[in-house]
């Protein structure tokens, strides 16, 4: 009786034991000899034969990024027998120690094996450190809690330090290149050398066992009927950014105060923001006017905002926003880079016109590979004309020179490799064409793009009038057909915001059109159910 009870229940536990999903991990092991080298895959194979869920990894998030095939993010599943390619690149090599240079990757699952490591080998750490120290004031009061913030390279955020109760910071940070700012609610963003635009922001060399000390004098903000707010997204896959810098600068050439104590007295081309863990913003300015939003983050590209909400690396398909009160649900969708390498490509900007140094403001540098056409990095330029552009690896690459208002300046063709790492005195020349980005004042009638757009049901239709004016804003369909009539009355002066609620309409395109004495104007919206 035993043995049958005991063979019976062998045969109905054999299926279920083996009806399981199994993770194995090839290579289990990943190696990361030298900054040249710092990306390396594996494979997540499904050796069972049941759908294979990967739950989450566990890693030490400061040390490395981590993408799979089709811009998967766990949770997601592996078919019986399939696979999903993971990239790891080494991206915090800067702060390497000893004690990382042998790690593990842990991948949660549903399988029989959770969680499954894989093994991480780093074949170099560091070990040279240096000292950041300061105050922060704003000229009269000892500033307590102002966050200061230390940019590698002068584009990735590595390290943060808050001030004490008498305006004092401190960091120890491994030696490199930076860029420091300082941020306080109430107070607009600064950036060393007393400079609020970003690119202009004063590189300092720390070097190992050296002391620097950087002292801020902060402007506060007096005036908070002027801002824009919004959040910085993931193209791929939607998810906010949790770091960065969101650069809110004018439409339009404008002369660049030079940094110093009369940039505290003027007003402001350009302003600052951070981008908060959860990945909102929000940017005051000094006065109404047109600007560009740009933004830019640790392993990304820089990118405009749009009114399309996709990505857009490039102003020439940037949208400008008139900033003439509070301004909301503004948002910047980056794309990935893909410099993980140790290579740089330095020189200077040439502009090909008599001026000033204005000239050289708001340039963006991007290195674009001659072979595939992959951007994989980019800096900017600074008030001498000066750049340098880090984090290439092997290959052969031109460099683009951005500016708003230019074409497009392009660099001769230069090659990366194991002789040639540090490409210096690569001249980049903007030539004047008739490209212009004057925009028109606020003294003009404005119609702006509906958002959200596409939308469902509802959205928001916004525009300024200049003076009292007879106003018409009509919704019709792709036959020409007016649907309705939302306004059609006298209007005073200012900013309107007009809800359009399409519950009762099919999905498809529409239009609006503003009529207001002799301005007509039509834009196309999309409603989708």
């Amino acid at each position: 009786m035993n043995c049958k009870i005991i063979s019976f229940l062998i045969i109905i536990s054999f299926p279920v034991a083996y009806a399981q999903p199994e993770l194995d991990i090839k290579p289990n092991r990943i190696e990361f000899k030298d900054l040249f080298n710092r990306l390396d895959h594996a494979y997540l194979i499904n050796k069972g034969n049941e759908t294979l869920t990967i739950d989450s990894l566990q890693f030490k998030e400061s040390l490395y990024l981590i993408d799979y095939d089709n811009n998967e993010e766990p949770p997601f599943s592996i078919a019986p027998n399939d696979s999903v390619k993971m990239s790891v690149i080494l991206s915090g090599f800067q702060i390497i120690t000893i004690s990382d240079t042998s790690d593990t990757i842990y991948v949660y699952n549903d399988g029989i094996n959770s969680p499954e490591p894989l093994r991480v080998k780093i074949d170099f750490f560091e070990d040279e450190y240096g000292d950041f120290t300061g105050t922060v004031t704003d000229s009269i009061t000892l500033l307590e809690n102002a966050n200061v913030y230390f940019f590698y390279n002068g584009i990735y955020l590595l390290d943060t330090a808050t001030t004490d109760v008498n305006g004092n910071y401190s960091a120890t940070l491994p030696e490199g290149d930076y860029t420091i700012a300082t941020e306080m609610s109430g107070y607009y963003v600064q950036f060393h050398d007393s400079t609020y635009d970003p690119y202009f922001a004063k590189i300092e060399e720390l070097d190992s066992g050296e002391v620097i000390t950087i002292n801020f004098n902060m402007l506060e903000i007096e005036d908070t009927n002027f801002s824009v707010s919004g959040s910085i997204f993931d193209s791929l896959n939607g998810t906010p950014m949790d770091k960065g810098i969101i650069i809110v600068r004018r439409g339009k050439h404008v002369p660049t105060m030079k940094p110093g104590a009369s940039l505290l007295l003027d007003t402001l081309n350009a302003f600052a923001g951070l981008i908060r863990p959860d990945g909102s913003f929000k940017v005051f300015v000094q006065q109404q006017n047109y600007y560009y939003l740009q933004a830019y983050t640790n392993y990304f590209l820089p990118g405009y905002y749009n009114d399309e909400g996709v990505a857009s690396v490039y102003w020439q398909n940037a949208d400008s926003l008139l900033i003439n009160n509070v301004i909301i649900d503004k948002n910047v969708f980056l794309l990935r880079d893909s410099s993980y390498g140790a290579g740089s490509i330095a020189g200077s900007i040439n502009i090909q016109k008599e001026g000033t140094q204005s000239d050289l403001e708001g340039i963006t540098l991007l290195a674009r590979s001659v072979d595939n056409g992959a951007l994989y990095s980019y800096n900017f330029g600074k008030e001498d004309g000066a750049y340098r552009v880090s984090n290439l690896p092997f290959g052969t690459y031109e460099l683009i020179g951005q500016k708003i208002g230019f074409d497009n300046a392009i660099s001769q063709v230069v090659t990366i490799d194991p002789f040639n790492t540090q490409i210096i005195n690569i001249t980049i020349t903007f030539t004047p064409t008739d490209v212009n980005d004057e925009l028109p004042l606020p003294d003009n009638i404005i119609l702006h793009q509906n958002y959200p757009n596409p939308f469902n049901p509802s959205t928001t239709i916004s525009f300024y009038i200049p003076q009292e004016d007879f106003v018409e804003l009509k919704i019709s369909n792709i036959l020409g057909e007016t649907i309705t009539i939302l306004i059609k009355n006298n209007l005073s002066a200012g900013n309107y915001n007009i809800q359009f609620d399409a519950s009762n309409f099919a999905s498809g395109i529409y239009f609006y059109t503003l009529r207001a004495g002799k301005f007509i104007q039509t834009n196309k919206m999309l409603l989708l159910k």
